[in-house]
C-alpha cells in the first residue's frame, strides 16, 4: 500500500561512509560511486512515496533518467562520513515520453526553495565535435540493472576512464549531462570522445552511429 504524501517526509536522508571498493587509485571517492550514493538517496525516497523500485513490479512502472547536473567542491576519501539528502521540487506534466500518473505525482511530498541547477529541464549540450579525443570502453555485465541497460552510474565510470587515459582530470569539478538513448545487452563497447572547451571539456558516449550521451564537466 502506498504510504500518504502528508506522512511522508519532505527530504530523505541517507547517512553512509566511503567504503574501500568506493575510492579510486588516489583513495578518492569514484565518480561512479558518487553517483550511485545520489541514486540510492533518490531510489529510497521514491520507494517511500510507493514509486520507486517496487512500483516496476506491482504496477509494470519506471523512471528514466534525462539530464543531471552535480557540483562537487571535494571529493571525499576512504572512510569518511557521507549524508545525502535529496526532496522533490515538483513533478510537472511530462516527464520522459508519457505522462506520469496523477496518484504517483501526488504521492510524491515537495519542499520549496532553490535548487542548484533550477533550470536543469531545459538545458541543451552540444555533443564533442568531430576529430575529438577518443577513448573505447568495455561494456561489462556489472553495468547493467534490473531495467535490462547499462545503470547511469557506468556512464560515469565509462567518462572518469577515458579522462584518466587522455591525460585529463578524473575528477572534474561540474558534469552537466543528456542521457539521449539506452545501452543495451548487445552494445559490447562505448566510444568515450573527448573535446577540450576552455577550461571544460565536452564530451560524448557512443557507438558506431548512435550517441547514448553526452555533456560537458569543468575541470578542477
Amino acid at each position: 500500500m502506498d504510504t500518504p504524501a502528508n506522512n511522508i517526509p519532505q527530504e530523505f536522508i541517507l547517512d553512509g561512509s566511503v567504503s574501500y571498493w568506493n575510492v579510486d587509485r588516489d583513495n578518492l571517492l569514484s565518480l561512479r560511486s558518487l553517483f550511485a550514493f545520489l541514486q540510492e538517496a533518490a531510489i529510497r525516497h521514491a520507494d517511500q512515496c510507493g514509486a520507486g523500485v517496487r512500483a516496476k513490479a506491482s504496477r509494470g512502472e519506471s523512471w528514466v533518467l534525462h539530464r543531471m547536473a552535480v557540483s562537487v567542491h571535494r571529493y571525499p576519501r576512504y572512510e569518511e562520513a557521507l549524508r545525502v539528502e535529496t526532496w522533490s521540487t515538483g513533478i510537472r506534466a511530462f516527464k520522459g515520453i508519457c505522462r506520469v500518473p496523477r496518484e504517483v505525482a501526488d504521492g510524491f511530498p515537495t519542499r520549496s526553495g532553490a535548487a542548484f541547477f533550477p533550470d536543469l529541464e531545459k538545458l541543451q549540450l552540444e555533443p564533442a565535435a568531430g576529430g575529438s579525443i577518443e577513448h573505447d570502453v568495455t561494456v561489462r555485465y556489472s553495468d547493467f540493472d534490473g531495467n535490462g541497460h547499462v545503470n547511469n552510474t557506468a556512464y560515469f565510470d565509462y567518462l572518469q576512464t577515458a579522462f584518466a587515459a587522455r591525460g585529463f582530470s578524473p575528477r572534474p569539478g561540474t558534469i552537466q549531462i543528456q542521457f539521449l538513448k539506452e545501452i543495451a545487452p548487445a552494445v559490447e563497447h562505448v566510444r568515450v570522445s573527448l573535446e577540450r572547451r576552455g577550461q571544460a571539456v565536452a564530451f560524448s558516449l557512443g557507438g558506431a552511429t548512435v550517441v547514448f550521451a553526452h555533456g560537458l564537466a569543468a575541470q578542477e
